[in-house]
C-alpha cells in the first residue's frame, strides 16, 4: 500500500466546486457568505491533515457485472465495467479530510450555527475531492511508467455500485487504511472520505462520466456536469 499523509497546501482546492456544494450552480455567494467561507477554508487550513492510500491490483472483469482483485470479488454493476474492460491492473483507493476535520465538523454541528455547519461541510466535501484528485494523479503517475492510461475514478454509492461493496473493497486493504473506519451501514468515518477504484492499461481510454446511463440523480458529479 503506497499511503501519503498531506497538509492541505498539497491539494488543490477548487472554489467553484464549494459553491456547486453549496447550491450556487454556476453563480457565487455573495460577500457576507464568502467571507464566512473564508474563515471556514482558513481554519482547515490550520487543523486539517487529509491522507491517501492505494493498492495496485492485478484482477479480471468476470462478468457484465462483476469483478476480482487480487481474489476478492465485487460487484461493481454494468456502467462501471464497461469503462475497465479495456484495463490491464485496477488501483483501489481511499482517500479523506482526516480526523482533524471531522472534529471541526462536530464542533461547528454543537455550536448550533446552521450557516457554519453548511458551509464546513461543503469545504470539507471539497477537501475530500481534492484528496482523491491527488492520489489518481499518484497513480496516473505510476501509470505511466508502464505507459498506461487511467480511467476516471468510481465510488461505490454510484453509477450502481451498492454501497455495501465497500466492504469487500476495503478487505483489499490493511485494517483502517488512513484511519478510516466502515460503520455497520457500510458508511466511512471520519465522515469526509472516499474510496474507490481506476482502471490502467495500454488500450484505456480516458471516458466522460456517463451520467445519461445513470439514474442518480443526486449524484455530486453530475451537478458538476450541469
Amino acid at each position: 500500500m503506497t499511503t501519503y499523509q498531506l497538509q492541505l497546501s498539497d491539494l488543490e482546492i477548487n472554489r467553484e466546486d464549494i459553491y456547486l456544494n453549496l447550491g450556487y450552480g454556476g453563480a457565487e455567494p455573495d460577500e457576507h457568505i464568502n467571507q464566512l467561507l473564508e474563515s471556514v477554508i482558513d481554519k482547515a487550513y490550520q487543523i486539517c491533515r487529509p491522507q491517501v492510500a492505494y493498492i495496485v491490483c492485478e484482477g479480471k472483469l468476470l462478468s457484465q457485472s462483476f469483478i476480482e482483485l487480487n481474489d476478492v470479488k465485487m460487484k461493481i454493476g454494468s456502467i462501471i465495467s464497461g469503462y475497465l474492460e479495456q484495463a490491464d491492473q485496477y488501483a483501489v483507493f481511499v482517500a479523506t479530510a482526516g480526523e482533524e476535520y471531522d472534529n471541526y465538523l462536530k464542533e461547528t454541528k454543537l455550536s448550533g450555527d446552521i450557516v457554519a455547519e453548511f458551509l464546513a461541510d461543503a469545504v470539507g466535501s471539497e477537501i475530500a475531492e481534492a484528496a482523491v484528485r491527488y492520489v489518481n494523479e499518484k497513480i496516473e503517475e505510476e501509470g505511466l511508467k508502464k505507459d498506461y492510461v487511467i480511467t476516471k475514478p468510481y465510488s461505490p454509492g454510484y453509477c450502481g455500485w451498492n454501497i455495501r461493496e465497500q466492504v469487500q473493497l476495503f478487505s483489499l486493504f490493511p485494517t483502517q487504511p488512513c484511519g478510516i473506519l466502515l460503520n455497520d451501514s457500510c458508511l466511512m468515518h471520519p465522515v469526509k472520505s472516499v474510496s474507490g477504484m481506476v482502471g490502467m492499461g495500454s488500450k484505456v481510454v480516458e471516458t466522460p462520466y456517463g451520467c445519461d446511463t445513470c439514474s442518480m440523480q443526486t449524484c455530486y458529479k453530475r451537478k458538476n456536469l450541469a
